[in-house]
């Protein structure tokens, strides 16, 4: 009796409590509603909130205008709240994602560039990155805007941590003057050696009828001439297939054949005395000055508007050609170009996995940028202002630059021919001749270094004795010495070794 006594008691206690509790509720109105999330004016609001999303990108010299209508449609579009961050430089980049990853606040996407292999790999290492293999479903519009291989062409032990973008196909050739040419009656050159006597003649005949000897033939980078004469020799510094069988160029017997190519090419005093400390702009002023006759680069530097204003402005006859075909001593060749060769890396964060919505947010913005209104936003603009369209080509419109800053929030890269030719309709025969010339195909960008190699270390130490070679500052009698210590001392032949054994398991090596 003694017991029930005590529940009934207990349970009395309860509903006077519980009574207590809803006359509060009631007394409180919207306030406790509020505590409790069931106001549906505010939960209607906490719906309509838009996702942060943080992205971090080299823009170089880009700003960001006052009025940014790509963010305003995007966010409008996705309902998200889209900040980038923009440095000045790559090397920026990394000082600033270095000081955020020690500080665990890395933004959600970051934008690497081709060349910050290491830095991408060093992140993987660091677990700081989102393993991308699960989301590759939800990333199908992606797939076909870039490629089938977009996550697998950076797979790292066979996993995905970024989305590879198409690579930029400006390929790096030799252009004549043809002026030049036509005073002397030559012919373009179509052979290596025919470049080489037209060089000669350029530096010995007075092209430019001054009376004076004041002219030389080619001009560039030694480091570019050196890699063309490699390739028309079906040779290159990487990994390639050579009769079936994966090689290592360095070790080839083509490769002390293209050098002492080189070195006949510099002794014939025929090309830039400064070619081994030239600067892209040094080389083109030279060309564009009348000091050279060839210029070895590409066709932006050449054939952009601004560039041609600048070599008609100095001289209104020259005229140059660009050379799409040569024919080189052991094949015709005119680049090597990767078949896993990159744009750029979009990585996001592995911290974005804690929250499943904005993940989504991020995985959407990727393919937003890559179809339909997304696509051609980031590309061009605002279709009617920018841009229009005639038979699904894209013709800007005279208000073309106000969208000159778009470029930074091509997240998933561009289709760069036709992106190309819409923003250089007057340079479209260039273009199409780049995208024609005949490459051999590398697949050195498919290898992950070695965790025991250095390979800034081993670089630097290649690039500095090849230099010795091509000045003649070095027997190639000594070339297989300088090999030797390259795969010992800097451990070469351990990359050497990793990577065949990484290209066999891809399938790509016998």
């Amino acid at each position: 009796m003694k017991l029930n006594r005590k529940k009934s008691l207990a349970f009395a206690m309860l509903n006077v409590l519980t009574a207590a509790a809803v006359l509060a509720g009631c007394s409180s109105g919207s306030k406790s509603g509020a505590q409790n999330n069931t106001n549906p004016e505010q939960s209607a609001e906490k719906k309509d909130e838009k996702v942060p999303i943080e992205v971090m990108v080299a823009g170089f010299s880009t700003t960001l205008p006052e009025d940014d209508f790509v963010k305003k449609t995007i966010d409008k579009d996705l309902g998200i709240d889209l900040k980038l961050t923009l440095t000045s430089t790559t090397d920026e980049l990394v000082q600033k994602l270095n000081v955020r990853a020690a500080g665990g606040d890395l933004p959600d996407v970051i934008s690497f560039t081709a060349a910050q292999k290491s830095v991408f790999e060093e992140y993987v290492k660091k677990n700081l990155l989102l393993e991308l293999n699960p989301y590759e479903e939800k990333l199908a519009p992606l797939k076909s805007f870039i490629s089938e291989d977009f996550l697998s062409r950076t797979a790292i032990n066979g996993k995905y941590y970024a989305i590879s973008l198409n690579t930029n196909p400006n390929l790096t050739t030799f252009w004549v003057r043809k002026d030049w040419l036509d005073k002397l009656n030559l012919a373009v050159p179509q052979t290596l050696d025919e470049l080489l006597e037209v060089s000669k003649a350029f530096t010995e005949q007075d092209p430019d009828g001054n009376g004076k000897k004041d002219t030389f033939g080619i001009t560039g980078r030694l480091a570019d001439l050196a890699n063309f004469v490699n390739v028309q020799y079906g040779n290159y510094d990487g990994f390639y297939i050579k009769d079936g069988k994966m090689v290592n160029g360095l070790s080839q017997p083509e490769a002390k054949e293209s050098i002492a190519y080189v070195q006949k090419m510099l002794a014939s005093g025929s090309i830039d005395p400064e070619i081994a400390s030239n600067k892209p702009e040094n080389a083109k002023d030279k060309a564009f000055q009348g000091k050279a006759g060839i210029l070895l680069t590409d066709w932006t530097s050449v054939m952009k508007d601004a560039e041609k204003a600048k070599w008609q402005g100095a001289n209104p006859n020259a005229d140059f050609v660009m050379i799409d075909k040569l024919q080189g001593p052991k094949s015709d060749y005119m680049a090597a170009v990767g078949l896993s060769a990159i744009g750029g890396r979009m990585v996001i964060s592995k911290k974005v996995a804690e929250d499943e919505v904005k993940l989504q947010k991020i995985l959407d913005l990727f393919n937003y940028a890559a179809q339909g209104k997304g696509a051609d936003l980031v590309q061009f603009g605002v279709e009617g202002t920018h841009f229009t369209k005639e038979n699904g080509k894209v013709k800007l419109t005279d208000k073309a630059s106000e969208a000159s800053y778009t470029w930074v929030y091509q997240m998933s890269g561009r289709p760069e021919k036709e992106y190309l030719i819409a923003k250089f309709p007057a340079q479209a025969p260039y273009i199409e001749k780049n995208d024609q010339m005949k490459r051999l195909d590398i697949y050195s960008a498919y290898v992950t270094l070695p965790a025991d190699y250095n390979a800034a270390d081993a670089d630097r130490f290649k690039q500095e004795e090849l230099l010795k070679f091509y000045l003649g500052k070095n027997k190639l009698d000594n070339y297989d010495k300088f090999l030797d210590q390259l795969n010992t001392t800097f451990k070469y032949q351990t990359y050497l070794d990793s990577g065949f054994q990484q290209l066999k398991d891809l399938g790509f090596a016998k």
